[in-house]
């Protein structure tokens, strides 16, 4: 359950973090207008770049290609080592491009994150759960940056610190750090480019190598994109359910609530998602019929945390960029209440 969706969150979702200095309010609003033209840079410049991205003892080179103007938002991304994958992007659609498969995720369905880091152009949203401080220059890929940190004001989230180009603000390097203020995630380009326009073949996916398992048919057809699957599958939202999650984190507040129908026997999952403006966590709800539970406890892979467990025969999953408190209070505080009908 969920596999290709964390696949391809594992190539769209690139983050930041934090450190530890002193704060004063005409720093942080320093550090609030950097933040600002970082916004306005990753939206709207056209621009091409290689980054390295860590995570434990995992790296991967990709290449970046975006597209920004009037008519919205393009953005392309493919490995350029390991397996081969893509991600391509055009306003409020999502494609991930895999061996053997392809997935497609539209509108409210699918909640990814823009590259380099999702920022609600409202900051203020942020305020009363973060910090923001300006914390010196530096030098990434042989331009000039400003450093400036995202703090969490509580151990419900992680924080971020972020190297902009002096320039335009442009994200070129961010560190991820953890509730402990160790680095967990980091990103950095080796070489970035802004250009006047991208051409259009920049933005044509190439032919995915075939697998060594797969057949030529196979290979064709997701080449063609005959065989493109969507998922999760047009949700819809929830106007009545067996549901709720109560005394979430500070901050948090549910942004959507879907149910749409999963696996061959056609049983139905519920996927809620909460935010803060910065830090995103989804629950899935799913009834097991017998079959055997994804998880029960913790789980952690880089900066994702999961917590799972049983309820009313139900398997119960958490999962955000978050410490691992945090998902599991969530997933404690959910309640099933067996009157309430869980179709609408």
């Amino acid at each position: 359950m969920k596999h290709k969706l964390l696949n391809c969150a594992a190539l769209a979702f690139v983050t930041g973090l934090l450190s530890a200095a002193g704060w004063s309010q005409p720093v942080a609003e320093e550090a609030r207008q950097w933040l600002e033209r970082m916004i306005q840079a990753t939206q709207t410049l056209n621009y091409e770049g290689t980054f390295v991205y860590v995570q434990g003892p995992h790296i991967e080179a990709m290449r970046i290609v975006h597209g920004g103007g009037s008519e919205g938002e393009r953005q392309r991304l493919f490995s350029l080592n390991g397996p081969s994958r893509e991600i391509l992007a055009a306003n409020n659609s999502v494609t991930c491009l895999l061996p053997k498969q392809n997935a497609t995720f539209s509108g409210g369905d699918y909640r990814g994150t823009r590259f380099p880091l999702s920022v609600p152009r409202e900051l203020g949203r942020l305020g009363s759960y973060y910090q923001f401080e300006m914390l010196g220059q530096d030098r990434v890929a042989g331009l000039e940056a400003q450093v400036v940190a995202i703090k969490p004001r509580d151990t419900w989230r992680f924080g971020y610190q972020l190297w902009l180009d002096q320039r335009n603000g442009m994200l070129l390097r961010s560190a991820l750090l953890d509730e402990h203020g160790r680095p967990i995630e980091q990103l950095m380009f080796t070489d970035f480019e802004i250009k006047p326009q991208i051409d259009e073949k920049a933005f044509k996916p190439q032919s995915l190598p075939q697998d060594a398992n797969s057949s030529s048919t196979e290979s064709t057809e997701m080449s063609q994109n005959s065989s493109a699957e969507q998922w999760p599958p047009a949700g819809e939202p929830v106007t009545q359910s067996a549901w709720s999650v109560h005394q979430l984190p500070d901050g948090f507040v549910k942004l959507l609530h879907n149910r749409f129908i999963e696996g061959p026997d056609h049983h139905t999952v519920e996927h809620m998602v909460f935010a803060d403006g910065l830090a995103t966590i989804s629950v899935f709800l799913e009834q097991l019929n017998g079959t055997p539970a994804l998880l029960q406890g913790s789980s952690q892979v880089g900066s994702m945390s999961a917590f799972g467990m049983l309820l009313n025969g139900y398997q119960v999953l958490v999962i955000g960029e978050v410490p691992a408190a945090t998902v599991q209070r969530i997933a404690t505080a959910i309640e099933h209440v067996s009157k309430v009908p869980d179709h609408d």
